[in-house]
């Protein structure tokens, strides 16, 4: 939540650097100038929509869209209806790194359902700072769904994992390589080949 506060206030920024514009702006309009006043407008106008655009598109939408995709694919349970949700916000809620193997052995009696692996990740990541066990759940649980749009979120948050996290570009290319050709017809085997293509023109 706070992040997402983050990135809603530096969208912001651009929106001041606007307001300011708007100064010199109404200064030339009422000062006889209108036509320098016209385009300093316009200019600024462009600018501002050619800065948010990339914000957006390369910053905030990108992981907005994966929390969606979470919601989409994992599906939405009551913690107090499920027990592998309770267990996994249990651990979050008490920073209770200790009770990761327990969820560990609940996701691998369920190694069909997206939701179990990406908990798992998430909380390897994010209690434990592990970052290989993470990537590991996430190829383990590519590998073991049936579903062609889960099998690639999987191999695509593994190659964000590598890209985004530990650094490791040929990593992550192998991740997004795999999905963009096992699973070219789905959402995020397009996106995959996306980023492959990103990736090789650095």
């Amino acid at each position: 939540m706070l992040y997402r506060a983050f990135q809603l206030l530096v969208a912001l920024v651009p929106l001041a650097g606007f307001a300011l514009a708007l100064q010199p702006v109404q200064e030339r309009m009422f000062g006889g100038q209108a036509t320098q006043g016209i385009l300093l407008l316009l200019a600024a106008l462009a600018v501002l929509a050619v800065v948010e655009g990339l914000l957006f598109r390369y910053w905030i939408l990108p992981r907005w869209g994966d929390k969606v995709a979470e919601r989409l694919y994992a599906g939405s349970y009551l913690p107090e209806n499920d027990a592998l949700a309770q267990l996994a916000e249990r651990i979050m809620n008490e920073k209770e790194p200790g009770l990761i193997p327990a969820l560990e052995e609940m996701v691998r009696r369920q190694p069909g359902r997206l939701r179990g692996w990406l908990e798992l990740a998430h909380l390897q990541q994010e209690l434990l700072q592990d970052n290989a066990a993470a990537l590991r759940s996430l190829e383990q649980g590519a590998a073991r769904m049936r579903d062609p749009e889960e099998a690639a979120l999987l191999l695509y948050r593994a190659g964000s994992l590598c890209c985004k996290v530990m650094h490791e570009p040929a990593a992550a290319a192998r991740f997004f390589e795999l999905a963009a050709s096992r699973y070219a017809d789905t959402a995020y085997g397009r996106q995959s080949a996306t980023f492959l293509k990103s990736l090789h023109q650095h």
